[in-house]
């Protein structure tokens, strides 16, 4: 299935009317890529945020982080099994305005690079999604750029939020099956226009080269826009299924949970030519959900987050459950356009299974399962006020 006209439309830039204070807008693709030296495989994430561009245009807004109460990847994981008050010393409220291009990559060490900049800096294409920024390139089908944080920056800039180091890109991607998008009656909106997408091209970084093949890329791609995202944010998605009733991997299959929209878990499953969708918007309007992300310690000592998620309706039940090591996730900082701070605990080293069940009459059937690998995963709670 080739992406629909609305999805493309809806890829354009949304910041308009009330948004153009109270709002943002947000690009994210992730895809695999192979090192051309020693054959390991990373998942790799490059995003484009704009936020409130009416509050200041031509110049970049962005509150500090406090310098006496930082959540790291360990405090947010005390949060989780609530061990600490994820809320902050109370400070001065700064509405934020900016730019920003995010790059990096899961697994061992991981890396985030950060740069911030004017809204007015970004130069947008009139009729279709394209936009140059700060030496990157986003459109409908191309992605290329690079992004450099020196030491003394990520030392200064603490705000940024942002490792030292450097990434650059040159990409071409195919969007697959682009699922229905999801919105709320308060302004929040999440389209998946990749939910299994192919991307081609090369990552160097830090000097090391990354291949990205169509076969190998296992891409995704979504957008979200509007007031503010779900909080406490869960997000979980991955394409690279295995069947584990005949052990082959399911081509162009994936899923995505995609939080709290309207008080329930959103999720959508594609297992090669069948979908399920399960949300305000999707063919399955009428269900059940409950959903979890909690520590799991293991035998030598170290951790790993589980999040599990299952959805109920008259016809099928949806069942996730992903692993994640502690040690391979990293924390990203978004400033929401109210001005509080939203700190997500990602990771892109999921492993785990889904199972689709069938309700006949009191009996289930199962019709899918698979096995997961490679799942961006994600979990984030405001660091608010005191």
């Amino acid at each position: 299935m080739s992406v629909s006209k609305k999805a493309l439309k809806n890829n354009g830039f949304k910041l308009k009317g009330s948004l153009k204070k109270c709002g943002f807008d947000r690009w994210r693709y992730f895809f695999n890529g192979i090192n051309a030296a020693s054959g390991e495989e990373r998942l790799f994430f490059i995003e484009l945020m704009a936020e409130n561009p009416g509050i200041s245009y031509e110049h970049t807004i962005l509150p500090e982080n406090q310098d006496d109460k930082k959540l790291d990847a360990g405090s947010l994981q005390d949060a989780l099994a609530g061990n600490i008050d994820v809320k902050a010393p109370a400070r001065q409220k700064i509405i934020p305005s900016y730019a920003c291009v995010r790059a990096g990559v899961f697994g061992n060490k991981p890396k985030q690079l950060n740069r911030f900049f004017a809204n007015s800096e970004m130069n947008w294409e009139k009729r279709t999604f394209g936009v140059k920024a700060s030496g990157c390139a986003f459109s409908d089908n191309e992605l290329y750029g690079v992004i450099t944080v020196t030491e003394v920056e990520a030392r200064s800039f603490t705000e940024w939020g942002t490792s030292n180091g450097r990434m650059e890109w040159n990409l071409k991607y195919e969007r697959d099956f682009d699922a229905p998008e999801n919105f709320t009656k308060d302004a929040r909106h999440w389209l998946c226009g990749g939910l299994t997408a192919h991307f081609s091209g090369m990552v160097t970084l830090d000097g090391q080269e990354y291949a990205v093949s169509p076969d190998h890329s296992f891409g995704y791609v979504e957008k979200s826009w509007g007031t503010s995202l779900p909080v406490p944010f869960m997000q979980v998605s991955s394409s690279r299924l295995t069947s584990i009733f005949t052990g082959k991997v399911m081509k162009d299959s994936g899923f995505a949970l995609g939080g709290d929209y309207d008080g329930r878990l959103v999720a959508m499953a594609k297992f090669e030519d069948d979908f399920y969708g399960f949300g305000p918007q999707q063919k399955i309007t009428k269900y059940t959900a409950q959903w979890s992300c909690v520590r799991s310690p293991l035998n030598d000592g170290k951790e790993e987050l589980h999040w599990s998620a299952s959805i109920n309706c008259k016809k099928y039940i949806l069942d996730v459950d992903v692993f994640c090591p502690a040690a391979e996730m990293l924390v990203k900082d978004y400033w929401l356009p109210d001005g509080t701070l939203l700190k997500v605990l990602c990771g892109g080293s999921g492993s785990g299974e889904i199972r689709l069940y069938k309700q006949i009459k009191k009996s289930l059937e199962l019709i899918q399962h698979a096995k997961i690998l490679g799942a961006s995963c994600e979990y984030g709670e405001k660091d608010e006020e005191g």
